[in-house]
């Protein structure tokens, strides 16, 4: 068998002798974006890529998820690599598709590419010949929780079975042979490192009131009102949070048809952030007792859906330490700071980890602001092949050998819920409220 350091030198070169294809894969879904649940040229060009290395390929896993497995044929734990594939939907950027409006401006482009050419680099240089277990590479739908309204319709059409697309595949058994997880998320600084990120959950509220004509707004009930007092509530609650992880925000994403006309259909989509579930669900009631009590006082009617949005993330230490060993193979010097930090934001990893050892690491890449218009990927060195490298030599270190450094860490499975359970948690964060009478 080969040496660690021979496996290591040999996936690094593979990666870098594919390097102008791997960076064509970036660049091509960067040009090609879409918002989740629609990755259809993405999940397609994936697909290509894996086949294209002699993987066995299962689509639809998720509308347009999909998984190929690299087995060495030999028993040992099984690692998922992750790869993200939805875009955002942000029609002022610049360089946003003209017909959706979608644009990768949170670099889920490299995160698919990243995946793909870690993937390129294991089946090149043969690594499989020196590691046990099994590589399972998953692409990923619909991290990004947007467009609420819809997923609640492919939901009731069973088309899907969560909002996110992690969560998706986790109740379709997915990761059920999945020992732990690994996957790397861009970042615009020069950072290396793992933070633990807030849970949220997602309400759609709908304010029903009567119309009538505008001139003579007393003979109706005016939702957009009722809407406006609900979100003037909520603001006045913000001097009651004292912790620092909550986030309470949304939109109103229906304020009315036609200006001569009361609205008598309001709707607002919002998001509920904080670090623990009890925290969410405390938060939820809050938020409920603000919205119904605005309805009462205008005389108006709310009904608010309630859906599980992510779980908080949990991040590995033992995974941080494969992590930094990989980023200092590369760069010695760099510093690497593993839950060191906590970010407010979320992401469907966070379900991941809670079911599985797993870490949501972040590279540099890009540059900046997330989620705006000046989003770029400043460093395609950086963004795909670093990236593409940091989870290859994560994966080798992990399975060399009788991959004893897998096997540690998978035994830590035990102490994370089991699929079901995580079945009931979600369960008990979906419900309707509903003002009285409807």
């Amino acid at each position: 068998m080969r040496k660690l350091s021979e496996v290591r030198k040999a996936v690094l070169a593979a990666i870098d002798q594919h390097r102008e294809q791997i960076i064509a894969i970036g660049e091509y879904v960067w040009r090609n974006p879409e918002a989740g649940y629609r990755e259809f040229k993405t999940s397609q060009k994936a697909a290509e890529v894996l086949e294209s290395l002699g993987l066995s390929v299962k689509k639809k896993l998720g509308v347009t998820g999909l998984r190929a497995d690299l087995d060495s044929g030999r028993p040992g734990p099984v690692l998922a690599v992750l790869g993200e594939m939805d875009a955002l939907i942000l029609p002022s950027h610049p360089e946003s598709d003209e017909s959706t409006g979608a644009v990768h401006a949170c670099g889920h482009n490299c995160h698919i590419t990243a995946m793909l050419g870690a993937a390129i680099g294991l089946c090149h240089s043969r690594a499989a010949d020196a590691l046990s277990g099994k590589i399972a590479f998953i692409a990923n739908p619909a991290e990004e929780c947007i467009e609420f309204a819809s997923r609640l319709q492919l939901m009731a059409k069973k088309k899907i079975l969560a909002i996110g697309g992690k969560c998706d595949q986790i109740l379709r058994g997915v990761f059920r042979d999945v020992d732990m997880a690994i996957m790397n998320h861009v970042g615009t600084g020069e950072n290396y490192g793992a933070a633990g990120h807030n849970g949220f959950i997602v309400k759609n509220v709908i304010f029903h009131g009567k119309s009538c004509h505008a001139a003579w707004p007393a003979r109706g009930v005016n939702a957009l009102n009722a809407a406006t007092l609900a979100q003037n509530a909520v603001a006045m609650l913000r001097e009651t949070f004292t912790d620092s992880s909550i986030r309470v925000h949304g939109i109103m994403t229906n304020g009315g048809d036609v200006v001569n006309i009361i609205p008598d259909n309001v709707r607002m989509e919002y998001m509920l952030r904080a670090d623990s579930l009890d925290k969410i669900k405390h938060l939820s009631q809050l938020f409920d007792q603000a919205m119904l009590g605005a309805a009462m006082a205008l005389g108006a009617q709310a009904e608010i859906i309630t859906t599980p949005g992510y779980m908080t993330m949990e991040n590995d230490e033992a995974l941080g330490e494969v992590f930094r060993d990989a980023v200092h193979l590369l760069h010695p010097e760099a510093v690497v700071n593993i839950n060191t930090g906590f970010s407010t934001g979320s992401t469907d990893m966070g379900d991941v980890s809670h079911i599985m050892p797993a870490i949501h690491a972040s590279v540099p890449g890009t540059g900046g602001t997330g989620h705006g218009i000046d989003y770029h990927v400043a460093d395609p060195e950086k963004a795909y092949i670093e990236n593409a490298k940091i989870l290859a030599l994560m994966a080798v270190e992990l399975l060399y050998g009788n991959a004893d450094k897998g096997r540690e860490i998978a035994a830590r499975r035990c102490g994370c819920i089991s699929q079901e359970q995580y079945r009931a948690e979600i369960a008990e964060l979906s419900y309707v409220s509903k003002s009285p009478g409807l």
